[in-house]
């Protein structure tokens, strides 16, 4: 369906795991065409992005640009460039077993001969994670750095919460009238979006200090008493936050380890953070 001029999105159905918010893959349209990201692998997936590329008649896709390396939104790159000749694009620090075209960097242009996509470099979900900005336009694809509903998750060591924060804050910078994320629906009011996903993980690291005032604690300590209704996936994935928060501020000098990586315990480093 179009969302704007010259952009569409390619739904496919459901996720396994997320259900109703599979990966969104995007066509943007001019001379040529540009898919941003590829969803899974499976004949059904593929098959559905060519069959919609194929409405243009004509219509020669460029390049299949990846937001980052996680295999719902790269895993069906290779099978779409044997089948339409694109480029497949990737930050240059995002690793992924597959042959990549070109790489890029923050501030490149990707060049459609009437669009460009500019690449913003937003690591914290994923090191080499980009969004690609249509400066003209103010339309932003966001891949899994904003989601159109929920919060993105970041998984140590490779998800960096602190990094994370900063690319929100990034992109404060930059005029953006529309979001088109990676899973869920359109954002149509980005600052105010951002802002309350910074706010967000303000008030969860708050929450984590609050925990750490108490003594030593361990990741799933401090996950049962900041998540006690979570189970099952969610429960992993909120492990992951935990993990990324507390990484943070030990970097940051307000909190302290003994042990290793999730099974390490946790404390405040100093009577500023415990007491404050």
């Amino acid at each position: 369906m179009q969302i704007a001029p010259g952009i569409h999105a390619i739904p496919v159905g459901t996720d396994r795991l997320l259900g109703h918010f599979a990966p969104e893959v995007y066509l943007v349209v001019a001379d040529e065409g540009v898919l941003i990201d590829s969803g899974y692998s499976d004949e059904g997936t593929v098959s559905c992005r060519i069959d919609y590329v194929n409405n243009f008649a004509g219509l020669r896709l460029a390049y299949i640009v990846i937001t980052h390396a996680h295999p719902d939104h790269i895993g069906g790159a290779a099978r779409l460039r044997e089948k339409t000749g694109a480029k497949i694009v990737l930050h240059s620090t995002e690793q992924t077993g597959i042959t990549v075209d070109h790489v890029v960097a923050d501030g490149d242009i990707i060049s459609l001969k009437g669009i460009d996509l500019e690449v913003v470099h937003t690591p914290g979900h994923n090191p080499g994670h980009i969004c690609l900005y249509i400066r003209k336009d103010k339309i932003l694809f966001s891949g899994d750095h904003v989601l159109g509903l929920g919060t993105t998750a970041i998984h140590p060591p490779k998800g960096d919460m602190a990094h994370y924060i900063d690319s929100l804050r990034k992109l404060l910078d930059y005029d953006i009238d529309l979001i088109c994320p990676g899973h869920g629906p359109l954002i149509r009011e980005p600052q105010r979006k951002l802002e309350e996903l910074i706010e967000h993980r303000k008030e969860r690291e708050e929450q984590v200090i609050a925990v750490l005032r108490q003594g030593d604690n361990t990741v799933k300590q401090l996950v049962a008493e900041i998540y006690p209704e979570l189970a099952g996936f969610l429960y992993e994935l909120a492990k992951g936050q935990v993990y990324a928060h507390l990484i943070k501020l030990e970097r940051e000098g307000k909190a302290c380890s003994q042990g290793i990586g999730g099974e390490a315990s946790y404390k405040l480093a100093s009577p500023r953070y415990r007491y404050a």
